[in-house]
């Protein structure tokens, strides 16, 4: 072979070596982070002279997080003085993963007022000198927190100093100043204490929470509340929480986010925990809250307020949240009765609950919303109650037990709260009753019914509403007009009598223009038109015969006529037949007269003859019979 041939052959028998026969290290099965729990003394020394790498060990807790490979795994696994081993498994946030940011003012948290922590500040009830240790992300220095002291579990910093928003947001939830400012917290006075377990991404190992209990142990905080979770069930874990409520100390954690269907965190599931699901505004359980039998109690979650990195603020929905509304009661409990044990603790939470769901105990909201309780409160949640109702139920009769409940309350903000609620809930009752009397007189169209409307309708505040009531009763009333005007013209059209037909006019006058009161005028006119007529025909029959029963017949006819040209023109023909008839009857009566006087000749009828013809209203007639009186004077 020349050299180059030589070359490629031994490159070659290199290569399929390589492919035949890999490296030892190919072999070797990769090292695990596992934590290790022993039984005694014995088991830890087990632990040291091992081949694992110590990662951690714990002040209180019997177990050391390690790096191993499978051989030492399997060594120490088979070691009787270790009680066992399982991975180090890794644990998350139960909050949002996403924060919108709110503007640094006075934010409107609705989640403070369903769990009534306003009367207990104003009591005095702070939380002032508990411990509670916020076992998360850490807590930012914000303005609007006080941070007792902290503590960083997490490799990769030694700051407790917050890096992801989660932990800051929690601790605001609990311990916000009140300052005018921001937000508030449940429980401002407590000692906030921000125990790093979690990374910028919100995730962290379980050695690291387990670092975190132990510090909270030897620490003596008073709470730990925890916003993390895992569907893993880890022992060590169940030690750790254990260990820590054997040493007095409430443990609250949050249910985990992903609805229905899902079983509780660890280590909410854990009995020496209180599991948190998340409730929204309308006291319901929140879509993204896992609910199941594990669950203690019920807690604001959806769309919370709270501090956040930086100097800001931000809206986050968990269950996450939740918890640590339950840590700043317990935070509140624990300053009114310092002495009771963290079991008395939990049995008196449930008593400041308000039982929702089924009644008891139900896997959505455990024992029930929680609430500070007391006298005060008692009342409140009485007034309310009465108030929900009312809202609910809209009669006057509720609104006046509510109002009379509520007068009884203190002067608070709570007070005027239920109170404008109250008197929101009256327009809304007081509308829905005038429309119903609307209603009522649209269908029945009758006064007494209009009146009720009315006066129901006048007691409406809202103007568009008050307007579109009394727009439509002004329709049942021109309804009614123009039913009782259509009446009336049909009385005159069926009598004829002046009565009647004015009557009939003032009743259309009252109409508003329209059709309905044209065609009611025009037949009124007709019936006008009609007496016009029959006048008429009575003053030309008078005409032909001028005989008294004429005369009246036609004057009576005329009567019953409505003033105007038509009349005064009948008028005028009659008064002229009058004349001419009284003309007759005088010169009738003076001709008889002086007959009877030519005849007599006494002075007597002389007398009544002249008397007779002075009446006589015709000149030549007058004069004719003057003449014929004259002659029987000179005869004398």
């Amino acid at each position: 072979m020349n050299f180059s041939t030589k070359i490629v052959y031994l490159v070659s028998l290199l290569l399929s070596l390589v492919i035949c026969f890999p490296a030892v290290k190919a072999y070797a099965e990769e090292d695990k982070q596992l934590i290790v729990v022993y039984e005694n003394k014995e088991g830890e020394e087990a632990v040291r002279e091992s081949d694992a790498a110590i990662d951690e060990t714990y002040d209180n807790l019997p177990a050391a997080a390690v790096t191993a490979d499978a051989k030492t795994v399997r060594d120490l696994k088979k070691d009787p003085d270790i009680k066992y081993v399982e991975p180090d498994s890794r644990i998350y946030s139960t909050g949002s993963s996403t924060a919108v940011q709110a503007s640094s003012q006075i934010l409107n948290q609705w989640n403070l007022a369903p769990i009534q922590a306003s009367w207990a500040w104003r009591e005095g009830i702070t939380g002032k000198g508990v411990k509670v240790a916020v076992i998360d992300s850490g807590i930012y220095p914000h303005q609007d927190l006080n941070i007792a002291g902290g503590y960083a579990a997490v490799n990769y910093t030694t700051s407790y100093k917050d890096d992801a928003g989660h932990g800051t947001h929690v601790a605001g939830i609990i311990g916000a100043k009140h300052n005018q400012y921001g937000t508030d917290g449940v429980a401002p006075d407590a000692e906030l204490y921000a125990v790093k377990v979690l990374d910028k991404a919100a995730a962290g190992d379980m050695s690291d929470l387990l670092e975190g209990i132990d510090w909270a142990i030897s620490n003596k905080m008073n709470i730990i509340n925890v916003s993390i979770g895992t569907k893993y069930k880890s022992k060590a874990l169940e030690d750790a929480v254990k260990r820590a409520y054997q040493q007095d100390i409430l443990l609250v954690a949050s249910s985990g986010n992903g609805g229905a269907g899902h079983l509780v965190n660890y280590p909410a599931a854990f009995n020496e925990v209180i599991a948190v699901s998340a409730s929204d505004s309308k006291n319901n359980i929140a879509s993204f809250s896992v609910v199941g039998d594990n669950v203690e109690f019920a807690a604001p979650g959806s769309n919370i307020y709270s501090t956040h990195l930086g100097a800001n603020y931000a809206i986050m929905s968990g269950t996450s949240q939740a918890a640590p509304h339950v840590s700043a009661m317990l935070a509140l409990l624990k300053q009114q009765h310092p002495t009771e044990t963290n079991n008395q603790l939990r049995l008196r939470l449930q008593q400041n609950s308000k039982d929702l769901g089924e009644e008891g105990r139900d896997p959505l909201f455990g024992y029930g919303l929680i609430q500070y309780q007391s006298d005060q409160t008692k009342s409140y949640q009485q007034a309310l109650d009465a108030v929900q109702l009312t809202e609910k139920r809209q009669t006057l009769a509720n609104y006046d037990k509510a109002q009379q409940v509520v007068k009884g309350l203190s002067n608070s903000e709570e007070k005027q709260s239920l109170q404008k609620r109250l008197d929101n809930i009256k327009q809304v009752i007081i509308l829905q009753e005038a429309k119903d009397k609307v209603s009522k007189a649209e269908k029945s169209k009758q006064n007494k019914d209009i009146a009720a409307a009315q006066s129901a309708a006048n007691k409406v505040t809202n103007r568009t509403e008050k307007k579109s009531l009394h727009n439509r009763l002004d329709k049942v009333k021109q309804a009614l007009l123009v039913k009782e005007a259509s009446y009336k013209v049909g009385q005159s059209e069926k009598s004829k009598i002046k009565k009647n037909v004015d009557i009939a006019q003032k009743a259309i006058q009252s109409l508003a223009k329209g059709k309905d009161r044209t065609i009611l005028q025009t037949r009124l006119n007709k019936v006008k038109q009609s007496q016009f007529h029959a006048a008429n025909a009575s003053v030309k029959a008078a005409e032909r015969s001028p005989a008294d029963k004429n005369l009246k017949k036609a004057q009576s006819t005329i009567n019953e006529l409505q003033a105007g040209k038509d009349k005064d023109s009948l008028q005028k023909r009659l008064e002229k037949l009058k004349k001419k008839l009284s003309d007759a009857k005088k010169l009738s009566d003076a001709t008889y007269k002086v007959k009877k006087a030519e005849k007599d000749r006494t002075k007597k009828a002389k007398q009544a003859a002249q008397s007779a013809v002075n009446k006589v209203s015709s000149s030549k007639d007058k004069k004719t019979l003057q003449t014929r009186i004259n002659k029987i004077k000179v005869r004398r």
